[in-house]
């Protein structure tokens, strides 16, 4: 009788801590998704409300996964081209020639948990739906912004809230996303509502004069053409001809010296990556460390360039001189697998969800745009746009996943 009374509390008392626990993880759960949200909401608009938002919902994610237990860590099948990375970036470190500064510098890898924390979050079609409309809804406020700033301020180039080459970078990714999911979704009311949120998108983007993204975004959407009407094509050369001649006159000079290796700011990327050769050639395997690049650029600059800068304006020459041909080859590989990842989430997708099918285009023709645009701007190192970057990628993996999902369940229930 004893024996039983005991079997009985202990059962009793494990009923209890298991409500307990289930009641602070529903606590914690819808918490983080409030966080996830505000994180969504704020990216094109503050890096630091994004990133308390994104570290306090990848906190309460740790608690979830360690202490109660309730929420579960998915892999990718990516984890070993990030961990590469993040051994080039540390064996940088080990011979850097600032190592503090390449410690501080160590924090960009902090944003690769996004893809992980938005993949692993999202649980169903209504959530993945909620997160998307508020990415479409905050991105096109901030291009409203832009072109009304644009219009009632003195200036040649949008720049309301970060420098130009950030704003044009943002409004790359959100034309691109909104033109997707619009080719993407069969609803006529979306698709128009989604419509002009590209064109107010492609606006404050055209409004930029950044020409790297506008040719990531030319990029972008031959992809988005090319995998749903083919046939389209042929109108992209009459698009662009429109463009050349419409363009007015106080943006057109961007456009008329796209090419033109003679000209102000070309001469200047030329001269910045002819340096940035020569400083790999004397930092070959590892690079000069992930640190600030004004010092060691004035010293291999030529004599007569007197603009100091603390990048190379080029992921790829940037990364090969301040991680070296290790680093370099070790950013690649991700990248790539990334790509084939995102390829891989297309085909599963197409066997779901219309929402899921739009956005796997989506991803691939933002992941094609930012390295596009990442050839003339060092946008992997641009807080904002490499946070948009990580959870675009994101978000295709949880498609891929919930879709997965979807064909087990039903394979299963057959």
């Amino acid at each position: 009788m004893v024996v039983m009374d005991r079997q009985s509390l202990d059962a009793e008392r494990r009923g209890r801590l298991t409500h307990s626990v289930n009641r602070v993880d529903y606590y914690a759960d819808k918490s983080s998704h409030l966080l996830i949200s505000l994180f969504v909401a704020a990216m094109p608009f503050s890096i630091s409300a994004t990133q308390i938002a994104l570290g306090l919902a990848l906190l309460l994610w740790i608690v979830r996964l360690t202490a109660l237990k309730t929420a579960q860590l998915h892999s990718l099948s990516l984890e070993w081209v990030f961990v590469a990375f993040i051994s080039a970036e540390v064996l940088s470190l080990i011979f850097s020639t600032n190592m503090l500064e390449s410690v501080i510098f160590l924090r960009r890898i902090l944003l690769i948990p996004i893809v992980y924390l938005i993949a692993s979050h999202i649980k169903d079609e209504r959530q993945f739906g909620l997160i998307l409309t508020i990415f479409v809804i905050s991105v096109t406020l901030y291009s409203t912004l832009g072109i009304f700033t644009y219009f009632t301020t003195p200036s040649v180039r949008v720049r309301h809230i970060q420098n130009s080459m950030t704003t044009g970078g943002i409004t790359m990714i959100s034309a691109l996303a909104c033109f997707a999911l619009m080719t993407g979704l069969k609803d006529k009311n979306r698709q128009r509502l989604l419509f002009v949120f590209g064109c107010v998108n492609t606006v404050c983007l055209f409004l930029t004069s950044t020409r790297s993204s506008w040719l990531g975004f030319l990029a972008g959407i031959l992809f988005i053409i090319f995998v749903t009407n083919k046939k389209a094509l042929v109108t992209v050369p009459l698009l662009m001809a429109g463009v050349y001649f419409l363009t007015p006159q106080s943006i057109f000079y961007h456009v008329q010296h796209f090419f033109d290796p003679t000209w102000g700011t070309n001469v200047e990327r030329l001269a910045m990556w002819e340096t940035g050769w020569r400083i790999l050639q004397d930092y070959p395997l590892v690079g000069i460390g992930d640190v600030g690049t004004a010092p060691i650029f004035q010293r291999y600059a030529p004599p007569d360039f007197t603009y100091l800068i603390g990048h190379f304006h080029s992921n790829y020459v940037h990364i090969a001189v301040t991680l070296g041909i290790i680093g370099l080859f070790a950013y690649l590989l991700m990248m790539t697998k990334i790509f084939f990842a995102l390829v891989k989430a297309r085909s599963t997708a197409e066997k779901g969800g219309e929402l899921f099918f739009a956005w796997s285009a989506a991803a691939i023709a933002i992941v094609i745009a930012f390295h596009v645009n990442g050839f003339f701007e060092w946008n992997f190192g641009d807080a904002e746009i490499v946070t948009l970057f990580w959870f675009t990628v994101g978000l295709a993996l949880a498609a891929s996943r919930l879709q997965d999902k979807e064909i087990n369940r039903l394979a299963l229930s057959t």
